[in-house]
């Protein structure tokens, strides 16, 4: 592809044009993209940096606008362009080899563009897609505010009855769905295929009985909604596999502010989405499930011509055939070399906070003084509990099953002498010194940890971030409150590193 390339450090600009955006809507074709895909890239587009920032007070995400001003330029007007500013002019050395499918693509388009209104009729298939792309994203947004809730601990509720999925198209559904699941296990990979088909029948599956585990998440019946709500939580198989290389520890940063104008754009430009789709009454490809189905009504009506039809699907025919031959080899060659990966734990040190999942922002204030009843009677030096949480470092890993049964388990012992005394401790896990005082603080944090747990359905307990000590005894739990300490300072607040939606973006 012919790019010139700009921007504020290396005085290059990145192009893409028409001839481009006809490439790509080519190369999905082939790779069997629905109407989404095929409506190519964004004007706008809002991204988020890796992680958040903290600036002491606040956390904030750190987004920036990518705006493509020049995808209706053609490589004529750019070249012109370069040459009135004074700026070079690049080719890609690899745009000739036809072992790229963009370039066989680019080729075959360069042969047909003399042949009457055939780039004409695919730029205007790609703007009716575009156009369809925009009234999905505009129904789902519509939809979510009305049919889903985000808890603070990090699971979502969808209620069917408001929902009412019979009634919902498969394009808007899907897109509703995938975004909720993308949100609440924070793994950014389209739904797909079977994956998005089997999620249409669960989620349209009246009353839910039934559990399904698609995309990283886990689904089933909300406690006592008798199936009317699906409850949707991070799945603990992704959470396992995929820990080590989404958490990660926040840096200090001074005055972390987002772009102010950013906001006002983004809240312009949605107003204007909704007004224009609005004012649309006939909207195509809203009921194509696949690319085919949305070549056949375009040519229905009329967005292309038979000519444009019958070479579009020659194109799509011949370059999949070539994928999929390349595919297999692919799997071949990763079923040999497939390695497990090195599990590496997130530690905590006071003072600092990590972004566990990127779903949890941890935070371990240092604390000034230490608690007067973590010290023994002699006052000079700590209890065996506290110098397990306060020295060194803790690991944060994700709730199991055991460890609501720990926190049961210290709720129902009788009396802290009884415990001291017996010849086998319930409590095998904290080691006990003579501070009783100290153990009934234990005892009531756990207590009022148990009782908001017993709030949280189960499903979405276990992915509440814990930290325990190198032993792997809990030291804290802060999503509930629990502290076996009085001297830690700990706490966890959902704070996902990309927002419902993924971010704004503008296909108009």
């Amino acid at each position: 592809m012919c790019m010139a390339r700009w921007s504020p450090k290396t005085r290059a600009c990145a192009r893409g044009g028409p001839r481009s955006e006809a490439e790509l809507f080519v190369l999905r074709l082939s790779r069997n993209s629905g109407v989404l895909g095929l409506a190519g890239t964004a004007f706008v587009s809002q991204l988020f940096a890796p992680n958040v920032k903290y600036d002491g007070e606040n956390f904030r995400r750190c987004g920036i606008l990518l705006v493509r001003p020049m995808l209706d330029f053609s490589k004529d007007d750019m070249y012109k362009i370069c040459q009135g500013s004074n700026q070079s002019w690049v080719e890609d050395p690899t745009n000739n080899s036809m072992m790229y499918a963009r370039n066989r693509i680019r080729a075959s388009l360069g042969n047909l563009s003399t042949e009457g209104t055939f780039l004409s009729g695919v730029h205007k298939l790609i703007s009716a897609c575009r156009l369809t792309r925009t009234h999905v994203d505009y129904t789902w947004s519509m939809i979510a505010k009305q049919c889903v809730s985000i808890l603070e601990y990090g699971y979502g509720v969808i209620d069917l009855e408001k929902l009412d999925p019979s009634n919902v198209d498969d394009l808007c559904l899907s897109q509703y769905l995938a975004y909720i699941l993308q949100f609440v296990s924070q793994r950014h990979r389209p739904l797909r295929g079977r994956s998005a088909r089997l999620l249409l029948d669960y989620i349209r599956t009246i009353p839910c009985k039934a559990a399904l585990t698609v995309a990283g998440c886990y689904l089933c019946a909300a406690p006592r909604s008798k199936g009317t709500k699906v409850l949707v939580c991070c799945s603990v198989d992704w959470m396992e596999s995929s820990s080590a290389e989404i958490s990660y520890k926040c840096s200090y940063e001074e005055q972390v502010f987002p772009v102010p104008e950013i906001d006002q754009i983004v809240l312009e430009g949605c107003l204007q989405s909704k007004q224009f789709i609005q004012n649309r009454s006939n909207l195509p490809f809203v009921y194509s499930k696949s690319s085919v189905d949305v070549l056949n009504k375009a040519k229905d009506l009329s967005i292309i011509d038979d000519f444009t039809l019958q070479k579009l699907c020659y194109l799509r025919t011949d370059e999949h055939d070539k994928f999929i031959v390349n595919e297999h080899k692919h799997e071949e060659h990763d079923q040999e070399e497939t390695k497990i990966p090195d599990y590496n734990v997130l530690s905590l040190c006071p003072g600092e906070i990590c972004h566990f999942m990127s779903r949890f922002l941890i935070t371990w204030k240092a604390p000034e003084d230490v608690n007067e009843i973590c010290l023994h009677e002699n006052k000079e030096c700590l209890s065996k509990i506290c110098t397990v949480n306060l020295d060194g470092s803790l690991e944060v890993r994700h709730m199991a099953d055991a460890d609501w049964l720990f926190l049961a388990e210290v709720c129902n012992i009788r009396s802290v002498e009884q415990n001291l005394s017996g010849p086998k401790a319930s409590i095998s896990k904290i080691e006990m010194d003579n501070a009783p005082q100290h153990y009934r603080y234990l005892q009531r944090s756990a207590h009022k940890a148990l009782q908001i747990l017993r709030s949280i359905p189960a499903a979405a307990r276990r992915t509440l971030p814990v930290l325990t000590n190198a032993q792997g005894d809990i030291v804290c739990i802060p999503s509930i409150g629990f502290r076996c300490c009085p001297s830690l300072s700990i706490q966890a607040v959902f704070y996902p590193r990309v927002p419902l939606g993924g971010g704004y973006s503008s296909y108009l």
